[in-house]
């Protein structure tokens, strides 16, 4: 299969920003295939610039878009860098505009109608791709620690116990509001293995980028915290002074949500 409007170098330098995209986020191919439904042999091939292995160009393109919106890139951009190498070969194969000019009047331009109706349809199963991809990547909402109900104390003998000052009105909210929610959420994260980290707090990035072996990094946050992890066996959480364990699995990319217990 051919593609006559891309280049292989264009393409290439298009393929390497999603690459590296990629590599950022601490995915293999296998994982941005299951998570875009692209097969893995295409993803290869636009990484290499490998035209060759490519379907028709219309595919390739909602190829990249859907890529580009899974490593936050600019799809329309990326797109636009492969426009410049689709003209020149269109200016090759169509004269000058003299020329281009005369054929015009000789001959009809005709659109077949069918064509239309592919793009459509294509742009159809790219949404509803996309959609099912969002619904299956919301990330795990985990609530902070649960305040314990203190143990009844047992009267010492010999001894009476007072009885409470408003034994009828006492509710549910007697012990007063769990800790987590009166000072908000306190977080840490210690590395037992290098990984690249993501912390959203109230909505805003607190950090991103690439913590080794050892590190140890706090933050706190009034409502909720995002973490988001490319090797998420190496990154132990402690919420609130309570330890929570590792974020998931080796090798395993694992986004959480972490909030105070309502």
């Amino acid at each position: 299969m051919t593609t006559e409007s891309f280049q292989p170098d264009s393409l290439k330098s298009v393929g390497s920003l999603l690459a590296r995209g990629r590599q950022q986020r601490g995915w293999s191919v296998d994982d941005v295939s299951e998570r875009t439904r692209i097969p893995r042999r295409y993803l290869l091939a636009i990484e290499s610039g490998q035209t060759d292995h490519l379907p028709e160009p219309v595919y390739v393109r909602a190829f990249i878009r859907k890529y580009s919106d899974l490593v936050e890139l600019d799809g329309t951009e990326l797109l636009r860098e492969l426009q410049p190498a689709a003209a020149a070969a269109e200016a090759v194969t169509a004269g000058t505009p003299i020329e281009r000019a005369s054929a015009s009047l000789g001959k009809p331009t005709l659109r077949p109608f069918h064509a239309w109706l592919l793009y459509g349809a294509l742009v159809i199963l790219a949404l509803g791709g996309f959609s099912y991809l969002q619904r299956s990547q919301e990330p795990e909402v985990v609530s902070a620690v649960k305040p314990t109900k203190p143990a009844p104390t047992k009267p010492a003998q010999g001894k009476t116990q007072k009885p409470p000052a408003k034994p009828t009105t006492q509710g549910a909210g007697a012990f007063g509001p769990p800790a987590p929610a009166s000072k908000g959420l306190q977080m840490q994260l210690a590395m037992t293995q290098a990984s690249w980290v993501r912390v959203i707090a109230d909505g805003r990035k607190a950090f991103e980028g690439e913590l080794p072996v050892g590190a140890k990094r706090d933050w706190q946050a009034e409502k909720q915290f995002t973490v988001r992890a490319g090797n998420a066996g190496g990154v132990l959480i402690t919420l609130n002074d309570r330890s929570l364990g590792q974020l998931g699995k080796s090798g395993e990319v694992v986004e959480r949500v972490f909030r105070p217990e309502p």
